[in-house]
């Protein structure tokens, strides 16, 4: 049963099935030509309605074209959710070109109706198709490398990324999830290595974060889980590679460190959904958040205690009914005041760990015995070129402030070594700048020599002749006193006699034995 006719000598193709009302597009063929036998080339677009009985269809526009067409497709390519027109019209051209048309805008009557056109071919077009199963996706998210300035990622809803090298305007790698259920929602480079990048999904099925090393592109190179629904947004830090932002349907902003997985710090937030974070390029540790209860919040990863957050929202409750009582009683509602707090309001506690611009990348401390002690990171290739690997190492090392004091340091080393005390006592005497040095360091020198008694004694300005004549004049002189006292018996003096008498001796022998005693030791 025949249900519609279209008198023209055309390629054809009918809308996609997600189309609605029906469309059939018609295109003039090529080499053939009409009863008419005309040259002119036309894009026709005709609505099916069944509900009229006649057999034409009705020409819904019309599209005068310098092509003729050995094919043409309607694919399925950009289709929306309602019944506007959509999709992409692709012909086939007689001159080895492929062209693609807007529907909708031929709809419109727009004159711009074209989308793309390649000229590739050297014979015409005959044959064209549309994979059905990878069709052309919006773009969700795109980012520019922070390392290299001619690289550019996209991605895909469907969680394809693909890597392009502007140099050549063309693709260089594509990334995928292999599950296929990786609704990518946001992307971002890592900020030191080039290689590197992080994906996103905000699927509730897989509220994933996808790291991923170019390097690797067979598989994420680590994947964190600490979301329990999906992701709506990302933001890494340039600051400190190792501060990650996320916030998801879970009414969670979480800061992780991308190298371990780990969350670092979890935002204080309402029950609110956060759709956008950002870092703050001038203060590294301040951020924003853009929820769907139409606010803009600021917060800051050094934690803190917020005391005066629930007496403003009282204030702001109390200005709103203002003073009134809204139970006709006449009487004015006091100021609304906050209950005293039972417990002690907990603080946000910080990070875990210190952030980069929080850290000394170099130190030294002074010690005992001129040593320094200082630390920093190791400057290799290695970890210039994975900064997030870079290791700090404490040196020890040796000050030298006294030149001089170190010389003559180490010259007595080598006299205690060799033993040659004899040499460096002598050098010392000759170089000796007044007599005090001179005396000590040859009091010094006696000591490392043979007859060292006999030097003691000639350095106190006596010989052994002279000190054993002067002892022996001592010892007869102390004999004969003693005798003649003895022998004599003389009559008894006065008591002032008798003590001038006895005191001499006794001097001689409190003055003289000791010294007596000294020089004798010395011989």
């Amino acid at each position: 049963m025949k249900l519609k006719e279209i008198e023209c000598t055309a390629m054809q193709s009918w809308s996609p099935s997600q189309q609605h009302p029906i469309y059939l597009a018609t295109g003039t063929s090529a080499q053939q030509l009409d009863a008419t036998f005309s040259t002119n080339a036309s894009l026709e677009i005709f609505e099916l309605d069944l509900d009229d009985p006649s057999l034409e269809m009705k020409s819904c526009a019309s599209f005068t074209s310098s092509h003729r067409y050995h094919k043409l497709i309607w694919g399925p390519h950009r289709i929306n959710s309602d019944s506007s027109v959509s999709g992409v019209l692709i012909a086939g051209g007689e001159n080895g070109n492929v062209i693609l048309y807007d529907p909708a805008k031929i709809l419109a009557g727009d004159s711009n109706v074209l989308i793309a056109q390649q000229d590739k071919h050297s014979g015409p077009v005959r044959a064209l198709d549309v994979n059905p199963f990878q069709p052309l996706e919006d773009i969700s998210c795109i980012a520019w490398n922070r390392q290299v300035q001619h690289i550019l990622a996209s991605a895909s809803p469907s969680g394809r990324a693909t890597v392009w090298d502007l140099r050549k305007n063309e693709p260089i790698l594509k990334v995928s999830d292999h599950s296929n259920r990786m609704h990518c929602s946001g992307m971002a480079w890592h900020p030191d290595v080039a290689t590197q990048m992080v994906l996103s999904s905000e699927d509730d099925r897989l509220p994933v974060i996808q790291i991923w090393d170019l390097r690797f592109a067979s598989s994420p190179l680590r994947v964190m889980e600490n979301h329990t629904r999906g992701i709506l947004a990302i933001a890494w830090s340039m600051a400190d590679p190792e501060l990650l932002l996320s916030c998801g349907k879970d009414s969670k902003i979480l800061c992780s460190n991308p190298n371990t997985g780990e969350v670092l710090y979890e935002l204080p937030t309402n029950t609110q959904w956060c759709f956008d974070i950002q870092w703050c390029p001038r203060n590294p540790a301040v951020l924003s958040a853009a929820s769907f209860d139409g606010r803009i919040s600021v917060y800051s990863i050094m934690g803190g205690l917020n005391e005066n957050l629930n007496q403003k929202q009282a204030d702001k409750l109390s200005s709103s009914f203002g003073n009134l009582d809204p139970f006709g009683t006449g009487q004015p509602l006091p100021p609304l005041q906050m209950p005293p707090q039972t417990t002690q309001q907990s603080s946000v506690q910080p990070l875990k760990k210190p952030p980069k611009w929080l850290r000394r990348p170099v130190g030294a401390s002074f010690s005992f015995g001129g040593k320094l002690v200082t630390f920093g990171a190791e400057k290799t290739q290695q970890a210039q070129q994975h900064p997030q690997a870079e290791r700090l190492h404490v040196f020890v090392s040796q000050v030298v402030t006294e030149e001089e004091f170190l010389k003559r340091s180490n010259k007595l080393q080598d006299v205690v070594s060799t033993g040659a005390f004899l040499e460096y006592c002598q050098r010392k005497i000759d170089d000796a700048k007044n007599n005090f040095e001179k005396s000590v360091w040859s009091f010094l020198k006696v000591n490392f020599e043979d007859d060292s008694r006999g030097k003691y004694l000639e350095l106190l300005g006596f010989t052994k002749e002279d000190l054993g004549a002067k002892i022996a004049s001592v010892l007869s002189h102390v004999d004969g006193t003693d005798q003649t006292i003895k022998e004599s018996d003389p009559a008894p003096e006065t008591d002032e006699e008798e003590g001038d008498a006895a005191e001499e001796p006794i001097l001689g022998e409190v003055l003289g034995f000791p010294s007596l005693i000294l020089l004798c030791s010395l011989l």
